[in-house]
């Protein structure tokens, strides 16, 4: 889940790490507002989801009220990256004379916290990684015993940071390492954390981004509509990935359902998405959620359902795929070819439910290769 760049403020203030004062406006005027009561001396900053904002004019410096009231309007009514922007983080400017980089992330490799630190901040870090890797400083952290403060100092050193520098970002590095561990997070950054003219450490910028499957354990994190598919997908249990092919996938299993998309590609064709119906197998309104959720996708010209029942049973997903194939022929909504194939246990009895349909759109086959290649044939290949 990723945190708008207010709302991990929010959990940096709450943890000691000094952020400016801000406020929040959803409206033009709200952000006119909002200025006055700053006394001026803002920024506005579009709140999206997506990096670039600055290059993208998501990022402005009014000078007036009527100025942030146009500024925020323009604003408002913009896109970044296809995302629309719908607040606007009217936030005091800071006189800055240093500005450094601070993160955290989940390294891949390790599988432990990777604090990195560069004083080189403001620049994007992946760029910065690529063009000058020596400039940025790590710190793998043991989750046993947190970051420590000579773990941050050794390398603020090694960086040629003075010594009156060192305090306030050893400072603002632990309650960060704080922040990401306690919240479950996989990335969270600092870019810029700046030292202001009267040498103050704040963090003028936040991102923050918390592990999916930890989302339920934290009550505090906020709550927004899913909008995305896969965002709409995990809502209702399903692991669900969107790709550029055209059959769609239903399965049960992460193994089961590659090894479906294994198949498609033997046959020189591409899975539309991966979709696994994971525990919620055992339930029929898993597989009709499913169905809905594959047919959003406009590319999808035919439907692979593969399915082994070792924990469920093959006639509670059959009939699932019956009440989705009723609903969707009542509303008209169906013009997909659907093939299913189903094994392991009350196999017969599934298959028996299905075969009693009379949908014009669902095929049935006894094999894996034969589901597989009736699916490609009635879908066509990708284009």
């Amino acid at each position: 889940m990723k945190l708008f760049e207010f709302e991990a403020k929010g959990f940096f203030k709450k943890a000691g790490i000094p952020v400016p004062e801000g406020v929040v406006a959803d409206t033009a005027e709200g952000a006119r507002k909002a200025y006055e009561d700053l006394g001026g001396n803002v920024v506005l900053k579009s709140q999206v989801l997506a990096g670039g904002r600055g290059k993208a004019g998501g990022v402005k410096f009014p000078k007036s009220s009527d100025e942030a009231f146009a500024m925020a309007t323009e604003i408002l009514n913009m896109k970044i990256k296809d995302m629309p922007v719908e607040k606007v983080l009217v936030e005091r400017a800071l006189d800055i004379k240093k500005e450094f980089y601070l993160g955290i992330i989940t390294d891949p490799d390790k599988g432990c916290p990777l604090l990195m630190f560069s004083a080189e901040g403001g620049v994007e870090i992946e760029v910065l990684a690529a063009e000058k890797p020596e400039a940025i400083r790590k710190v793998f952290i043991d989750p046993r015993y947190g970051l420590m403060g000579y773990q941050v100092q050794f390398e603020l050193q090694q960086a040629g940071l003075p010594q009156e520098l060192q305090n306030g970002i050893i400072n603002a590095a632990r309650r960060l390492y704080q922040v990401y561990w306690d919240m479950d997070g996989e990335l969270i950054e600092i870019n810029p954390l700046v030292i202001t003219s009267e040498g103050k450490v704040i963090a003028a910028d936040a991102k923050f981004n918390v592990d999916n499957s930890a989302v339920p354990r934290h009550p505090e994190l906020p709550k927004r509509p899913a909008r995305t598919i896969e965002e709409r997908a995990a809502e209702l249990g399903l692991s669900y990935v969107l790709l550029d092919g055209n059959i769609g996938i239903i399965s049960n299993g992460a193994g089961l359902t590659m090894s479906a998309m294994d198949f498609l590609r033997e046959y020189s064709s591409s899975p539309a998405n991966f979709l696994d119906l994971g525990g919620g197998a055992t339930q029929a309104s898993a597989i009709k959620n499913g169905m809905k959720i594959v047919f959003e996708n406009p590319n999808v010209t035919a439907l692979l359902i593969y399915v082994f029942a070792g924990g469920p049973r093959c006639d509670v997903i059959a009939s699932g795929v019956i009440e989705a194939l009723d609903e969707m022929e009542k509303e008209k909504s169906l013009r997909t070819p659907i093939v299913a194939t189903l094994h392991g246990r009350y196999k017969e009895e599934g298959m028996k439910i299905l075969s009693a349909s009379k949908s014009p759109y669902l095929y049935l086959e006894t094999e894996v290769e034969d589901a597989v290649r009736k699916v490609i044939e009635l879908g066509g290949h990708s284009k």
